[in-house]
């Protein structure tokens, strides 16, 4: 079985190339920062009331309620 060449486009290539370089950042650890940032600047109106857990059964939380069904039929 042989899989087919995959050619980043221009785009991937500017992105991955600002990540490299600093210019951008990602992963866990940034989007905890600009959490914070947020968090900080919009007070509880965005995410609610701290829970005082290290984070991670909060990010489970909100991405089970993303992840959930809306109700509607997804056909």
């Amino acid at each position: 079985m042989s899989f087919p060449t995959i050619t980043p486009s221009a785009d991937t290539d500017r992105v991955l190339g600002q990540i490299d370089r600093g210019e951008i950042r990602c992963g866990a650890d940034a989007a905890r920062e600009i959490a914070a940032r947020h968090q900080a600047a919009y007070g509880d109106a965005v995410w609610g009331a701290a829970t005082g857990d290290d984070g991670d059964s909060t990010w489970a939380a909100a991405v089970a309620a993303l992840s959930a069904p809306s109700g509607g039929d997804a056909r």
